[in-house]
């Protein structure tokens, strides 16, 4: 089975024009639909997956997702080829990938960047009514487009409410990147639509400060940050940032799920009207997920809970390790 390259014409109607860039188990291309004489984005699964049954069940199951949502920004798939190798086809939509527009413009103005999260919040809430949650939401998947609406390019963990569980050859149940996993995602959790507002509030911080919250050498230390540690105050980098702003991000970045934004739009709203946004959340302690043991406790027990959470972590650090040196 020989992936394709650019020039080649697949099923007769796609040509390939030029690579968009390849993930750990996807790559992506640009195609003219001779059909319509329009471009769409063709997904390719990396040659390392295609001996792997489940990629055929996460392709059909990225066009289920597709079949449901219906909004400008969310160009989905359109269609499924199971020819050799298998693809989807996509919508496709100009714009620039975020990370580019990022690592040129360093940080984004507070009104451009609080419009484009509030349009990107009210996307995923047509996701969440649909049943259907990102988990993965990062710069790499979001596209800056010319509109300047954000869009979500991929649907490739996506969970899709009553549907089987499929995963990847050596893939985990813990999915999402370090730097905005949402604490319940880290401990080993499926995700949900209160993982995607965590990871929203983290994108937005990212879009204000010029990097995200929790930074760190490895994963490993990202992940803890994520459960004990404090952000660094956005005032620093943005002075006379409108409190009401401030809190709508200290909302979402909660690290108890239940205490977040019951939804993506209760937020989009308060991004809309910050001044109506409840400033009780700026003072509100967030105690860390990591268990205080008191002297009640024997050294025994101190011992073993250490020993455990110690292995935790370190198959945790050695599982982020081996899939991004892939």
């Amino acid at each position: 089975m020989l992936l394709p390259e650019i020039g080649d014409c697949l099923d007769g109607r796609y040509k390939l024009l030029i690579s968009l860039g390849r993930g750990g188990f996807a790559g992506v291309f640009l195609a003219e639909d001779l059909q319509t004489d329009s471009k769409v984005v063709l997904k390719f699964p990396d040659i390392s997956q295609l001996g792997d049954p489940a990629v055929y069940e996460r392709f059909k199951r990225e066009l289920a997702i597709g079949k449901l949502l219906d909004h400008p920004d969310l160009p989905v798939a359109l269609a499924y080829s199971e020819g050799s190798p298998p693809y989807l086809v996509l919508k496709y939509v100009e714009g620039e990938p975020l990370t580019k527009v990022l690592r040129e413009k360093g940080r984004f103005p507070v009104d451009q960047a609080r419009y484009m999260v509030a349009n990107l919040l009210e996307a995923l809430q047509h996701c969440h009514e649909q049943g259907v949650y990102h988990r993965d939401l990062k710069p790499e998947n979001l596209l800056l487009s010319t509109d300047g609406h954000l869009k979500i390019l991929d649907f490739g963990i996506a969970l899709m409410e009553g549907g089987p569980r499929v995963t990847w050859r050596g893939f985990s149940g813990l999915m999402g990147t370090p730097e905005y996993m949402a604490p319940e995602q880290i401990k080993g959790e499926r995700g949900g639509a209160k993982s995607d507002i965590y990871a929203v509030g983290c994108l937005f911080y990212n879009l204000l400060a010029g990097k995200p919250p929790f930074t760190g050498d490895n994963p490993l230390s990202i992940m803890h940050q994520h459960l004990t540690a404090e952000p660094r105050p956005l005032g620093e980098f943005v002075p006379q940032i409108d409190p009401g702003i401030l809190a709508a991000i200290r909302r979402a970045m909660r690290r108890r799920k239940e205490e977040r934004y019951p939804t993506a739009q209760d937020m989009a709203d308060d991004l809309r009207h910050p001044e109506e946004a409840d400033l009780s959340w700026l003072d509100k302690p967030d105690p860390p997920l990591v268990a205080v043991l008191t002297d009640r406790r024997t050294p025994w027990f101190t011992i073993g809970a250490a020993i455990a959470a110690g292995i935790i972590l370190a198959l945790l650090f050695a599982y982020f390790s081996f899939f991004r040196g892939k």
